[in-house]
């Protein structure tokens, strides 16, 4: 059974919704029902960690060794 559901979208969001459900032959009802069931289906990608998605990405250069914050902070991660 269909429920009825009010929400607000921006204007230009309802133009382009509108034109795309028009070219597929579908109702905006239709459109918007489809794309959320579609989104629905799709499982969400975990975003993961700060660390987990910068891990790698970044090398500790060369640097004066007699720096202590260095040497701290390359003893506290484990890096060379």
């Amino acid at each position: 059974m269909k429920e009825r559901v009010t929400i607000t979208v921006d204007r230009e969001v309802v133009v382009h919704a509108k034109r795309i459900a028009h070219r597929t032959g579908r109702s905006l009802s239709g459109f918007v029902e489809q794309s959320l069931r579609a989104s629905m289906e799709t499982p969400p990608r975990r975003a993961g960690t700060f660390a987990e998605r910068w891990s790698g990405k970044f090398s500790v250069r060369d640097g004066d060794l007699g720096d202590p914050r260095l040497r701290a902070l390359k003893a506290k991660h484990g890096l060379r």
